[in-house]
């Protein structure tokens, strides 16, 4: 009987605020497991003490409250004095937060399909310029081709394949990606030039890079690679150091 008492009691309780708290005045005050003396008694609040109210009985002057445990209780109201409590304004943003807002845009990844980079740095010392077209299979996995050259005093070198590119962080604006993959490179000597050795060599490459998602949908990528070029008796290491513009749609 007493159970059904208290379910009655709790559905005819009005609606209370749930940032209402209740600071006890008296210098102690029972709380009890029900709205009545006639329940046992399963905590003692001190004087002073604040308990947040979760409601208020119908009849006779009894708040709900939640104890320290995270249980509840009712304690009577002639013990305690109810306090609205204004919810606290938002915090104001920090600089960082200021800073983020204004200079990146929402990581373009998760809404991609196609990317198209062009890259200008060095490859093996000599300048270098680079197309990557590349699909997004996921977020976070990406397949690439690429076609570029170097231009040397002696030679120039068409490199050309293609790879694969894994994002760590696809849903943030500033990601790192590692990267691998493999091709060819077809040398072709100045017309000046007679002792240079020019052909057809595979390569491979491994790496990584940065991509930088800034407003007006511009992306900086920036890629650092170790390329190795080899064919029948010749085999040569080379770093790539490039950064461009990337777009993603």
């Amino acid at each position: 009987m007493r159970t059904l008492a208290l379910a009655v009691v709790l559905v005819a309780a009005p609606a209370w605020a749930q940032d209402a708290v209740v600071r006890v005045i008296a210098e102690e005050a029972e709380v009890r497991t029900g709205p009545s003396f006639a329940y046992r008694t399963v905590y003692v609040a001190a004087r002073g003490e604040t308990l947040r109210a979760e409601g208020r009985a119908s009849k006779d002057y009894w708040f709900r409250v939640v104890l320290p445990d995270g249980t509840y209780g009712w304690i009577l109201g002639d013990q305690v004095l109810p306090l609205d409590v204004e919810p606290s304004p938002p915090a104001p943003p920090t600089f960082g937060q200021r800073f983020v807002e204004a200079v990146f845009s929402p990581a373009p990844l998760a809404a991609s399909d196609v990317s198209l980079s062009f890259s200008a740095g060095f490859l093996g010392g000599e300048g270098l310029i680079l197309f990557r077209p590349g699909y997004l299979l996921a977020p976070h996995v990406g397949l690439e081709a690429f076609v570029g050259e170097t231009v040397g005093e002696q030679a120039d070198v068409l490199y050309y394949g293609g790879g694969v590119n894994l994002y760590l962080w696809p849903s943030s604006p500033v990601t790192l990606f590692a990267a691998g993959g493999g091709g060819g490179a077809l040398g072709r000597k100045k017309a000046d030039q007679f002792t240079i050795r020019t052909g057809h060599y595979a390569t491979a490459n491994v790496g990584g890079g940065l991509l930088i998602a800034l407003k007006k949908r511009i992306t900086l990528r920036f890629d650092f690679r170790d390329y190795l070029v080899f064919g029948p008796n010749y085999t040569r290491e080379l770093k790539e150091y490039s950064g461009g513009l990337a777009v993603l749609f």
